[in-house]
């Protein structure tokens, strides 16, 4: 048995009379129940023994055994569920559990039905696909994603260790040969660790042993209890020009007690209309934590504004992951103000290279306190329909409205907001005030768009390096609104095989050439490269990205086409092949020269075979590292590309020697044979 986490037991039908009390003296805290198999058993204990382990006290759920190779995943699922396989949040009921392991039929033909091999003929693929059928089933029926039981080795084999089950909790199976707290290892393309352990099938504990991978309260965590908490206090409380309805408790989502839970909150004003709130339940609770265990930090303290008077209700809500708990409702009186005045003068723009903005200018008073500087509410409709608010303290000097009101001098504003977007703006202000708000006005305005960027595709051309090949394209681009600044270029590649690629570069390299006939200042110029993986042909577009607000839009510089080819295999010579022999031994001395066309400056590998009399062939690698500069003189090369090898033989005989030149580009069409001979020894 290990030493950590809560001890637990599956059982099935082949564990008819279970003793459940002795199980929960022994320690047990939770069960599985198998509850069906397929589409064609179900447990005839199950109904006793989910019972029977509820009934001591134990949290409990079901498992279905599958044989994906019968039916599919949605069609066992809902066989499941209709069999034992629900799940509801009612905190002692456990995740459903997919049993996904070794066929137990391999290689049984029963019922005229061939169950197949170990992975039941189905490939890895297959399989996964079955699982996600189940798991989703299972989703949509009960509201979890099933906990899934394997053995790594299985899975692993079967279905190849793949990624995205993540979500789904890991039950793995292993039997150690001696008392230890690893479990070994887990499927690693889904899972950094597992929620439970089935540590032995003989004991202690009646069918399978188990153990949870935490504490009891994660365990209840796990099962999915519902929220929590209670709604303490509802006041009126006051800042400034402002009245607040403050609302004060604390709730728990008992699924997740290590986080903060949401709380929500219905406020009926008197008017009779109601709107909620949400909020997180993450203030300090000391009180609650000493008394509950939950946690220090689920407390809520929270206020909104309000703008009328009258009588206020609120009701509050605790929200689970597994349920929703109501924490009760509270009423209370809040007094009433005159509503605040003002004017929305006028709707402006101001256009600089770095931005565009409008310009909103008027004033705004709250009657209920105008000695204090008040504020008025904009919201500016863009172009697109989408609709921003902004908060404008009415504070700056307008001695016109003091000498028509009384109310003070600095109840002014003039406010600039930047914009993204070229066309017609609609704005409307409101005048805020300490339990109303009154609106100004609306106002639109058309702003135009700043040029789009101009530039040249200039060329693409095809670099080649040993194991790489790029396709090298250039040009220059600028945004007319800020001429001195380097701008975004993006180019889309499509490959011969119709994959459309984007790339985003930058436009910031000296070209005097282009500032000179631009009479302008900055570097402009592009020239990048972007490696590619096939032969054929590929078509390259260009477009410059303007960074001016308020842009007209990209720029299209141009599509071009290129096709990759193959490159020419290594070309060489074979200087020498002989047999030289010493007091200490023979030995095959082999030298040349080798080089590949396409990355001419590169050093590439020659392999020397060596047919021995016996008929066995050994091969050799060795680098062209040798300078030959009379090979360099004759083909206008550089780099090193000389070899000489020295191969030790025993064998008498005649031996056979060949030499390859080894392509470094990564289209070369090949290696190249530079010769054979023979020596004998």
């Amino acid at each position: 048995m290990p030493t950590f986490g809560v001890q637990g037991l599956d059982v099935s039908g082949h564990q008819p009379n279970v003793d459940w009390q002795q199980q929960w003296n022994m320690g047990a805290r939770f069960a599985y129940v198998k509850a069906s198999e397929g589409n064609y058993y179900t447990n005839p204990s199950y109904s006793s023994q989910y019972q029977g382990s509820r009934n001591v006290g134990m949290i409990r759920g079901a498992y279905h055994f599958a044989i994906p190779n019968w039916s599919s995943g949605a069609d066992q699922a809902r066989y499941f569920v209709q069999n034992g396989g629900g799940w509801s949040s009612d905190g002692y009921t456990m995740p459903p559990v997919l049993d996904f392991e070794f066929n137990p039929y391999e290689g049984r033909t029963i019922n005229g039905f061939y169950f197949g091999n170990t992975c039941y003929n189905m490939s890895p693929a297959q399989l996964a696909s079955w699982v996600r059928d189940f798991g989703s089933t299972m989703q949509s029926l009960t509201g979890r994603l099933p906990v899934i039981y394997t053995n790594t080795n299985w899975w692993n084999q079967c279905l190849g260790n793949p990624a995205g089950f993540g979500d789904y909790p890991l039950w793995v199976a292993a039997y150690p040969s001696s008392p230890t707290n690893n479990a070994g290892p887990v499927p690693t393309g889904s899972w950094g660790t597992y929620s439970i352990w089935q540590y032995s099938s003989t004991g202690p504990f009646a069918g399978d042993s188990n153990v949870w991978n935490g504490d009891y309260n994660s365990l209840k965590a796990f099962a999915g209890a519902p929220a929590t908490g209670a709604f303490d206090n509802f006041d009126l409380t006051r800042s400034g020009d402002a009245v607040y309805l403050r609302s004060r408790g604390w709730a728990v989502d008992l699924a997740q007690m290590s986080n903060a839970s949401p709380v929500h909150i219905y406020f009926t004003g008197p008017d009779n209309k109601t709107v909620g709130y949400s909020y997180i339940a993450a203030q300090p609770r000391p009180d609650v934590n000493a008394a509950l265990g939950y946690g220090p930090s689920h407390g809520f303290d929270e206020s909104i504004r309000i703008t009328t008077s009258g009588t206020y209700r609120a009701c509050a809500f605790a929200i689970g992951t597994y349920g929703n708990k109501e924490l009760g409702c509270k009423s209370l009186q809040a007094a009433g103000v005159e509503p605040p005045i003002g004017s929305f003068d006028s709707l402006t723009q101001v256009r600089t290279a770095a931005s565009v903005s409008l310009r909103l200018t008027g004033w705004a008073v709250d009657r209920a306190n105008s000695t204090s500087p008040s504020y008025a509410d904009a919201y500016i409709t863009a172009p697109d329909g989408k609709t921003t608010g902004y908060r404008i303290t009415a504070n700056t000097a307008r001695a016109d409205v003091h000498s028509a009101t009384g109310f003070g001098p600095d109840h002014g504003f003039d406010k600039l907001i930047d914009v993204a977007l070229a066309g017609t703006y609609k704005a409307c202000v409101f005048s805020i005030g300490q339990y109303t708000n009154t609106p100004l006005g609306c106002r639109e305005i058309n702003v135009g768009p700043n040029p789009s960027p101009i530039g040249s595709y200039d060329s693409i051309t095809v670099g080649q390096a040993p194991n790489a090949t790029t396709l090298n394209v250039s040009g220059w681009a600028l945004d007319p609104t800020n001429p001195a600044a380097g701008i975004p270029v993006h180019v889309y590649v499509r490959s011969p095989d119709g994959a459309n690629v984007g790339y985003a570069f930058q436009a910031n390299r000296p070209r005097s050439d282009v500032n000179q006939a631009l009479a302008t200042v900055g570097d402009h110029g592009f020239q990048n490269a972007v490696n590619v993986n096939r032969t054929g042909t590929y078509s390259v577009c260009a477009y410059a990205i303007p960074i001016a607000p308020v842009s007209a839009g990209n720029t299209a510089l141009g599509c071009k086409s290129i096709e990759v080819k193959q490159t020419p295999a290594p070309v060489g010579y074979v200087d020498s092949t002989k047999l030289e022999t010493t007091s200490g031994g023979a030995s095959i001395k082999a030298a040349g020269w080798t080089y590949d066309p396409a990355v001419p400056g590169a050093s590439n590998p020659v392999h020397i075979y060596v047919t021995s009399p016996d008929g066995t062939q050994r091969g050799y690698a060795y680098p062209t590292n040798i300078s030959r500069l009379d090979v360099n003189k004759a083909l206008g090369i550089s780099g090193n590309h000389g070899y000489s090898a020295s191969l030790a033989v025993t064998q008498r005989g005649r031996y056979t020697v060949c030499h390859y030149g080894i392509g470094l580009a990564e289209f070369s069409t090949g290696n190249t044979l530079l010769g054979c001979s023979s020596v004998t020894y």
